[in-house]
């Protein structure tokens, strides 16, 4: 992996270091030399500190020590998830998919069209025609502010910073 390379972010369960393994954690194969190492970690720790990985920088530490220690090297590899890599597969994929070159390699199976071309499968009904059709109560005769405030919301959309409501001297 050169410096040029972008990031690629995995969103990796919740899981602990030990389970996902310093193998994926760096990016590396399992039969990376020290050199590869070093130079994953170190790239690894500069993404970290501008945060453009979602792994912290104790994860990636942790990482390079595991792999650079043969006993731990050998445990973290019996006890992580990953899958046996020794034949290249993380760089073929990533060469297959076009990890880290100026823009991915694969087309996606379907691409969504931009909003303003969707249209509902169903006819939305107009709203003065759904206005005329609910029938307005009856209001109580104790209650003739009731009609005032009817007549106002019947008219045009209410604002309720801007309602008027009539005092007892104003005619309804």
């Amino acid at each position: 992996m050169n410096d040029s390379q972008e990031p690629v972010v995995l969103e990796l369960a919740p899981l602990p270091r030990e389970k996902i393994g310093p193998f994926i954690l760096l990016g590396l194969e399992k039969d990376a030399a020290s050199e590869e190492i070093e130079a994953h970690w170190a790239q690894r720790v500069i993404w970290a500190r501008k945060d453009h990985i979602a792994v912290a920088l104790t994860e990636v530490n942790w990482a390079r020590e595991a792999l650079s220690d043969p006993d731990k090297r050998v445990r973290a590899d019996a006890a992580s998830l990953n899958v046996d890599v020794t034949t290249r597969v993380l760089q073929d994929l990533a060469q297959r998919y076009g990890v880290g070159s100026a823009g991915a390699s694969w087309q996606p199976l379907q691409v969504d069209p931009p909003l303003t071309e969707v249209t509902p499968p169903i006819e939305i009904p107009d709203p003065e025609e759904t206005r005329r059709a609910i029938p307005v109560p009856e209001t109580p005769d104790d209650l003739p502010g009731v009609n005032w405030v009817l007549d106002q919301f019947l008219q045009e959309p209410i604002d309720p910073w801007d309602l008027k409501i009539p005092t007892m001297n104003d005619e309804v």
